[in-house]
């Protein structure tokens, strides 16, 4: 009986090896995350290994140079929970939260993606997080929640898994490691469990024996030593089944880790490193400038390093421990990006944030970066006055040097040249708090006009729009007779055409419109005709996301789709017919659909062929056409390097066509192509070129002046396309006029500019 029960468990918690190659994208993509946010370390001969949130690097320590992995170069982008790496093998091993597994080969970073653990379904989801590695004779043996997993590194496949708790229950196991022939495994609940490593009856848990039923969460072999760190911050010396105290600690520690004759050992503001004879070779408690917060920490070369999780990697040096110098990659303090703004060759990036009722509690201070120079820089809290909940970002068209951040909480900064020359709140200016707490100004977003002047949004306050003048003067702008209790109404983003007409998200009312000069504001809300904005419970959904494209349409995102306006200006005039209506295309079968039906939009940008980049809270980024007919691109983790499908923030640098995500999980970018005005038609070029047989794409035509006519003949002059386009590309798709493909051979593009002063000639190659 008890043979029969041994092989129906091994049979039926054998894992079958999925692999698959994971995709490179570094030909279009870059990736922006952070590194400072340190998990789980490992080192190998020369490198020393670092996982951060979602990301690692590896540090040489011959060249002192380092190399990043994200999403970029195939990682999946979820949330990593540990690192080894093989000398013996030549590759690194990543274990995430859900089980996930990816292999990184040093020979040419091919990421293999090994997804057995994350889709078994007999294991509940929060038990699948593996928490540690530890190669033996070919083997890895996986720490997880619910046991250990075996995987042979010389095939590349699993093995048995090990369900060690009282009767073959699953098991917290913390760490594992080998020691005189046995697996000993430090468990939560489970005491020390340990079992010969060469049993072939190790799927049995009556096989393992066990020291104790505390709680254990490391075990680690130190100068043919076993030592073992209980959850009370005590330190045992394992012989046999006793445990011996060794050391006791009065705060947390984190990790024993053993390497090069050394033991480190991580509480969590110090790092002591012990000696083969368990002595204090040496500590490190802390620097002048720095508050530490350890997560682990790695002997190497006379050096160690230190991994925080607020600071990152930081090499102390055995002969120098006063100093430290960071090794972490240069990138955004955090990968939980709420707002971007970009310009040419720069980015601002804030953390906010609010949630989706717009409610901003609990308050963080999660600080605000600035990439520039091709570096990043990283405000302090004292940079930015303390202020919380910076949410949104505005730069002054006028001045690219003057940069507004608003805080749903603390008012509006105001940068210039990097630095903090303002910060306005309801102390200094007409602001207004939250009738509960006058100090509490919740500003959901402001916007520059090309006026020079800033308007705002002041949520939850008698008056939820204002101004603030190019003196810095804060005025009020009057909308009570269109936007009742506005006290109890929250408003959030904001919008400015070209005509200087201002647009305002509010939660369920709809939008705020206002035209400055006639001092008018109207309410676009579902009960006027011709508004058809989503129905929810019988209310107007949430306004998420404003933008005025080239053409001077606002394209509208709430929390239940996506909507158009076309003509926005006519709100203001008397007996105009409004329209705000849904994008409606054709599906795969032909049949009419709703663009993004019941998606919930979080931002809207504008490329410069007057597409629209839409990200959602759910479902990644999707590219429309100008006119939203067409489906350009949809990204999402399955095909891009999106960390993830909630992606809060969009934006297009106009000079290079690089569009950047920010996402909950990390800032990427993807290089679209897709520029903006050019002040001539001297660099116009049409890719790609020629069109090869299969392609279904569009052809870019680029390097355009605003509101240049672009036309498209056969050799034979035929007219197969003509457009004036708005901003500085336009794109083809190969048909004429959207109807049948054209067919093989030489087509001209003839290009004039606005002025019809200067014209221009291309050639497109069509092989069909």
């Amino acid at each position: 009986m008890k043979k029969q029960f041994k092989l129906s468990i091994s049979f039926i918690l054998l894992l079958f090896v999925t692999h698959s190659h994971a995709q490179d994208f570094t030909q279009q993509w870059n990736g922006y995350f952070s590194y400072f946010d340190i998990r789980a370390m490992s080192t190998s001969t020369d490198r020393v290994y670092a996982a951060a949130e979602n990301a690692f690097f590896s540090y040489d320590l011959n060249s002192q140079t380092i190399e990043k992995f994200s999403s970029i170069q195939g990682l999946s982008g979820e949330e990593i929970s540990a690192i080894y790496h093989s000398d013996t093998y030549a590759l690194t091993l990543v274990g995430y939260e859900n089980g996930l597994m990816q292999i990184v080969m040093d020979n040419n970073q091919k990421v293999f993606t090994v997804v057995d653990i994350k889709n078994k379904q007999t294991i509940s989801p929060p038990q699948k997080r593996i928490n540690h590695f530890h190669e033996h004779e070919g083997k890895i043996l996986i720490s997880t929640k619910f046991g250990i997993a075996v995987y042979d590194l010389e095939n590349l496949e699993f093995g048995d898994s090990f369900f060690i708790g009282d009767n073959a229950s699953e098991l917290d196991i913390k760490q594992t490691t080998v020691f005189n022939g046995n697996i000993y495994a430090a468990t939560q609940g489970g005491g020390i469990r340990y079992a010969a490593f060469d049993n072939p009856d190790l799927v049995d848990y009556q096989v393992w024996q066990n020291i104790g039923q505390a709680n254990w969460r490391a075990i680690e072999v130190f100068n043919n030593q076993l030592y073992a760190l209980q959850n009370s911050n005590r330190l045992f010396q394992i012989n046999g089944t006793s445990q011996n105290l060794i050391q006791s600690y009065s705060e947390k520690v984190n990790d024993i880790i053993a390497n090069e004759n050394r033991l480190t050992i991580s509480l969590k503001s110090k790092v002591e490193v012990r000696d083969a004879n368990f002595n204090l070779a040496f500590y490190v408690d802390g620097f002048m400038d720095v508050v530490l917060d350890i997560s682990t920490a790695v002997y190497k070369d006379e050096n160690l390093f230190i991994g925080d999780r607020n600071l990152g990697v930081l090499k102390v040096k055995e002969s120098n421990q006063s100093a430290y110098e960071s090794v972490s990659p240069d990138g955004p303090i955090l990968n939980s990006v709420f707002d971007l703004k970009v310009l040419p060759d720069e980015l601002w990036v804030v953390y906010g944030e609010y949630d989706q009722f717009w409610n901003p509690y609990p308050l963080t201070k999660r600080r605000a970066s600035h990439f520039f120079d091709e570096e990043w820089y990283n405000f302090q809290l004292e940079e930015l006055d303390n202020a919380r909940e910076l949410s949104h970002i505005a730069v002054d068209p006028q001045n690219s040097n003057r940069v507004m951040i608003s805080s749903y909480f603390d008012g509006i900064l105001e940068f210039v040249d990097n630095e903090l020359l303002n910060h306005y709140d309801s102390q200094n200016s007409n602001m207004e708090g939250v009738p509960s707490n006058a100090n509490d100004v919740r500003v959901g977003g402001s916007v520059f006009t090309q006026q020079g002047d800033l308007y705002f949004t002041n949520s939850l306050s008698p008056n939820p729009l204002k101004k603030m003048n190019t003196n810095g003067q804060v005025s009020i702008i009057d909308v009570s007779d269109i936007f009742f209790e506005s006290d109890k109404n929250s408003v959030a983003k904001i919008e400015a055409d070209k005509s200087g007409n201002v647009y305002a998200a509010t939660f369920k009312k709809g939008i705020i419109a206002y035209q400055p000069s006639t001092n008018t504001p109207k309410m676009i809300s579902s009960d006027i005709q011709g508004v058809d904005f989503p129905e929810v419970y019988y209310e107007n959904p949430r306004i998420t996301a404003l933008k005025t494209d080239l053409s001077s349409r606002l394209w509208i995102g709430t929390s239940d789709g996506l909507r158009v306006m076309f003509n926005p200006s006519s709100i203001f005039e008397n007996n105009a017919n409004v329209s705000v209506s849904p994008i409606i295309i054709e599906d795969v079968d032909g049949l009419p659909q709703e663009l993004l039906f019941k998606q919930f939009i979080t931002d809207i940008a504008v490329d410069g062929a007057n597409n629209k980049w839409i990200s959602t809270a759910d479902a990644g980024v999707v590219q429309v056409s100008a006119n939203g007919q067409d489906v350009l691109n949809q990204f999402t983790v399955s095909n891009s390097p999106l960390p993830t499908n909630s992606v809060s923030s969009v934006d297009v640098d106009p000079a290079t066509g690089i569009v950047y995500f920010g996402t909950t999980r990390g800032l990427v970018s993807f290089n679209s192509k897709i520029t903006g005005a050019q002040d001539d038609l001297e660099n116009v070029r049409a890719y790609p070129n020629p069109v090869r047989p299969g392609f279904n794409g569009r052809v870019t035509i680029d390097g355009l002046t605003d509101r240049a006519n672009v036309k498209i003949t056969d050799i034979s002059g035929n007219l197969v396309y003509e457009e004036t386009v708005s901003g500085g590309s336009v794109q083809w798709d190969t048909r004429a006029f959207g109807k049948h493909k054209v067919s093989s051979g030489v087509y001209l593009v003839l290009i004039t500019g606005a002025d019809q002063q200067e014209t221009q000639i291309a050639k497109i190659m069509i092989i069909r």
